[in-house]
């Protein structure tokens, strides 16, 4: 489930490393669509609880940031060090780590039908697209591969238009965060140590400077602790008494738990808003109102189409049943494996109708049947091999009022998270716009469809519209449905930096956690908003900024600490 990119579907619900919240979209129950789950008092929102994190599940999706990215977290943290030119040298160091691929190109040989949806793309945003090749005066080349997303020259142009999907893969395998700490573990022995089954509690603080300073983390060894596996075992006080461990700080915490258990951890340590901790009893550290605010989400929906028959790419594919030959070719290192693809075949990159220069949707196609994280999403999802879904992924929304609240001061418990989407409820400006850019994806993906259908004069196979159905037209009734349906997966912004006249910054701009020594947080809650259309090469990295930061200060440390005779 976690090698091959084509189950990364199955990953996203494999028990053994999901970790699966349900979140509110909205703080009134009604105004939730059909995917809210009344038991759980919530919808699903998978997370991973692995070696990796998310990087173990997830699509594989690997679009590099915009420059303008950069600039607007340099602006909004107040320091200008985090900018375009800034950031390079750390984006270089992440592709020297990181593979990048795109699905065979064969698949589409194999399969007539899905040529002609891909075909269809590329005919219906012909008119976006920018030149094949620009010149590169300052560096002295002609390049600008019209179909790469992340070629520089694509990026400082802001092209829209179709485009491959680059995918994080090393011959046809998932690679990310998990491969990249396998791989250091050897050089680094006696330095670097995993434990893993274990959950931490809280973060230890030593209250008695001048400052709070972190000194430990008190940490249960005991697995499928938490509340959001699907496998929990609960422990009792004496089991959790037994379990519990302190382990000393020498140097710093870093918390790179993401954007629900990081503020989740910071709460339970006696970081952020006072009242809040005093109605768990928790005794306050530090006073931060930030701590679980601002939490922020991309808006998603799709529209998916049924044929008339499987596609023929898919026939024989049992998605890892006993004898499945896909497994076997995808074992064998055959480059042409249907299982090497994450299944998205193209992508589209499109500005919105009085939106920014930017392009703020991203629209991908593959053959599945998903709308959303409901219970059962990835069998359902791929059952059957006669749908073709298209995603709308809506970038750059303005929405920044979610919250991750503590439900107990229990650590084996999950947070309240209310995204608080669309105003929560009651629209206004923000609102209509990034309603009118979900219409405006939904429109493109329906007109591909159209043109794919009069493309269809090398086969006789039809289609009809499932979802949003037919029947669903009108800017009213589809604003409805994105208002119900709608859906996100790249939480983040939930402890965010800031400078230090922002009440509401939780850390500075080195990821140091405010009015205390010795925490850091380096992960998708840092930020002040999103940045790019897939945020996760901007947190790779952000990250390797953060590990230049530890290091720089550690050697600063190590060179003031006084040594034995007085030297230092």
């Amino acid at each position: 489930m976690y090698s091959i990119p084509a189950f990364h579907l199955f990953a996203s619900s494999d028990p053994e490393m999901s970790w699966d919240f349900h979140v509110r979209h909205y703080t009134d129950r009604a105004l939730h669509g059909s995917a809210f789950v009344r038991e759980e008092d919530g919808v699903l929102y998978p997370r991973a609880s692995t070696l990796g994190g998310c990087t173990a599940h997830h699509a594989m999706l690997m679009l590099a940031p915009e420059n303008d990215d950069w600039d607007r977290i340099g602006r909004a943290i107040g320091d200008p060090s985090w900018n375009a030119l800034g950031m390079a040298p750390f984006e270089r160091r992440v592709r020297e780590w990181l593979p990048i691929e795109t699905s065979p190109a064969t698949l589409l040989a194999k399969d007539p039908v899905l040529a002609r949806i891909v075909t269809a793309a590329v005919v219906d945003t012909a008119g976006q697209a920018g030149p094949a090749t620009a010149v590169d005066a300052v560096n002295g080349r002609v390049g600008g591969t019209l179909f790469d997303p992340n070629d520089p020259l694509a990026i400082e142009s802001l092209r829209e238009g179709a485009t491959l999907v680059p995918q994080s893969t090393r011959d046809g395998r998932r690679y990310g965060a998990r491969e990249r700490l396998l791989e250091a573990a050897p050089r680094l022995a006696g330095t670097l140590f995993f434990q893993t089954d274990a959950l931490v509690e809280r973060i230890v603080f030593d209250e008695g400077g001048s400052r709070p300073r972190a000194v430990g983390l008190d940490v249960l060894l005991a697995p499928n602790a938490y509340a959001a596996s699907p496998r929990q075992r609960r422990l009792s006080h004496a089991e959790r008494r037994a379990a519990r461990r302190r382990v000393t700080v020498r140097r710093e915490v870093i918390v790179a738990a993401g954007a629900f258990n990081t503020p989740q951890l910071l709460l339970l340590s006696g970081v952020g808003p006072a009242a809040h901790l005093r109605e768990h009893g928790i005794e306050p550290v530090l006073d931060l109102p930030g701590v679980g605010a601002n939490l922020q989400d991309r808006y998603e929906m799709t529209v998916v189409t049924e044929y008339d028959r499987p596609f023929s790419v898919l026939r024989g594919a049992t998605y890892g049943a006993p004898g499945d030959p896909g497994v076997a070719q995808w074992r064998a290192d055959d480059p042409n494996a249907l299982y090497r693809s994450n299944g998205i075949l193209i992508g589209i990159k499109q500005k919105v109708a009085g939106g920014s220069d930017h392009p703020e949707l991203f629209v991908f196609g593959a053959p599945s049947n998903f709308t959303g994280y409901r219970p059962g999403f990835a069998a359902a999802g791929l059952a059957g091999g006669t749908h073709f879904n298209w995603a709308v992924l809506r970038g750059y929304t303005t929405s920044n009022h979610g919250t991750v609240r503590l439900r107990s001061a229990d650590p084996t418990d999950t947070p309240a998270i209310n995204f608080k989407y669309f105003g929560d409820g009651r629209g206004g400006p923000e609102s209509d716009r990034d309603l009118a850019a979900m219409r405006e994806g939904i429109a493109r993906a329906r007109s591909i469809n159209e043109t794919a259908r009069h493309l269809r004069f090398s086969d006789g196979v039809t289609d009809i519209e499932t979802y949003p159905g037919p029947d669903v037209e009108s800017d009213s009734d589809l604003d409805d449905l994105i208002r119900r349906d709608t859906w996100g997966h790249h939480a983040s912004c939930s402890a965010r930096m800031g400078s230090d006249g922002d009440p509401m910054a939780v850390l500075d701009s080195r990821f140091r956690l405010r009015g205390a020594d010795g925490v850091r947080v380096v992960d998708a809650s840092v930020f002040p908003e999103i940045p790019a259309l897939f945020p996760l090469m901007t947190i790779f990295a952000m990250a390797e900024r953060a590990a230049s930061e530890i290091i720089a200060d550690s050697v600063r440390s190590d060179r003031a600490a006084p040594t034995e005779g007085g030297a230092r």
